[in-house]
């Protein structure tokens, strides 16, 4: 006989002496229930994937609501600006508008950082500092008419002050925290995928195993049962 048939010999020998022979369909279902449980793991992989997506898509939104606050509260001075310079009164229409807009983003970037504390912070100071910036330039969008010259004094000395300064350093802590918080969960979502993924392998590796010997467990107590008959 030759040694792997020696080897063979042992195995089987081991297992009759160990009264494993009548297991193997047991062992056939906890190979099943093993390699279930491999499959589950892989799905949870896959979805922890598509919420990672899902998460990337949202901060690149917020990311993009933020800016356009930004140019939001430009295009706001620039169209009182414009007003005070020329005087044409379609520019209050175009005013407006903008204060729609900028309530608009406000709204949407409120919808989209759901219950984060820090972030509803920041959402709270960045509406009192554009309330407050509104304010102003309505205000010197009704003092165009009757006193142009301080309107335009006014809002020079206010660029040369850089006044929305509160609103832009909000708006970059906002863009920062956003894109740490991104990171950190994208850390946590990668580890997670690969112990998932190693535990699958593992998980696999030993239902193939089992199911293997449980195959054969079965088929030697088949053929046992023949040779008795």
């Amino acid at each position: 006989m030759s040694m792997a048939g020696q080897r063979q010999a042992r195995f089987w020998e081991f297992l009759e002496r160990g009264g494993f022979q009548e297991l193997g369909v047991p062992t056939l279902v906890v190979s099943l229930v093993l390699f279930v449980s491999a499959m589950t793991l892989l799905g949870a992989n896959v979805s922890e994937l598509r919420s990672g997506y899902a998460r990337v898509q949202q901060t690149n939104a917020v990311l993009l609501e933020i800016a356009m606050v930004n140019a939001d509260i430009l295009r706001v001075e620039m169209t009182v600006r414009g007003y005070a310079l020329s005087g044409d009164p379609n520019y209050l229409t175009w005013l407006k508008m903008e204060k729609g807009a900028q309530h608009s983003r406000v709204v949407t970037l409120d919808k989209l950082i759901g219950d984060d504390p820090d972030e509803r912070a920041d959402i709270a100071l960045l509406t009192k500092l554009l309330d407050a910036h509104a304010a102003y330039f309505q205000r010197m969008a009704q003092l165009v008419p009757t006193d142009r010259e301080r309107v335009i004094a006014e809002m020079v000395d206010y660029s040369k002050k850089v006044k929305r300064r509160p609103i832009e350093n909000l708006l970059v802590d906002m863009r920062n925290d956003e894109t740490r918080r991104l990171a950190e969960q994208q850390h946590e979502a990668e580890r997670r995928v690969v112990s998932a993924y190693h535990y699958a392998i593992g998980i696999s590796s030993l239902a193939l195993l089992l199911g293997a010997i449980g195959f054969a467990l079965v088929i030697r107590d088949r053929r046992a049962g023949r040779r008795v008959a």
